[in-house]
């Protein structure tokens, strides 16, 4: 279900937030959510969370993280889609298929712990 973040009474902030206090993150599954769309999410989020971090794994997975149990938890998820990368990476260079498109795929979600790794969250 498609939400509209520029709503003023959107009751997704509510659930958004509550889930965000819980788990630390919060996954965004599918193509319909953009960076305008968090961008409003994260303006109504700002009086609940100090740091509010967004990442996009790819055009179908994107997780909006808050605190350092948040970010260590999406690094894990990270972490095992790389290895099913690193799998069929291997497995196409075995069969000789080409491996630049997965390869390009490693090296983003590479960038994207680097990047969580030294991100810093105040308390």
């Amino acid at each position: 279900m498609e939400r509209n973040a520029r709503l003023e009474n959107d009751p997704f902030i509510t659930e958004l937030a509550e889930k965000l206090h819980v788990h630390g993150y919060y996954a965004f599954y599918g193509e319909h959510y953009n960076e305008s769309d968090m961008e409003q999410y994260r303006k109504r989020l700002f009086t609940f969370f100090n740091n509010i971090v967004w990442i996009e794994l790819d055009a179908r997975k994107k997780y909006m993280i808050v605190d350092h149990r948040g970010r260590n938890t999406v690094m894990k998820l990270i972490d095992g889609i790389l290895n099913t990368r690193r799998t069929l990476k291997a497995n196409q260079a075995m069969k000789g298929t080409s491996t630049i498109e997965v390869q390009r795929e490693i090296t983003h979600l590479m960038k994207l712990m680097r990047m969580l790794d030294f991100t810093t969250f105040r308390t």
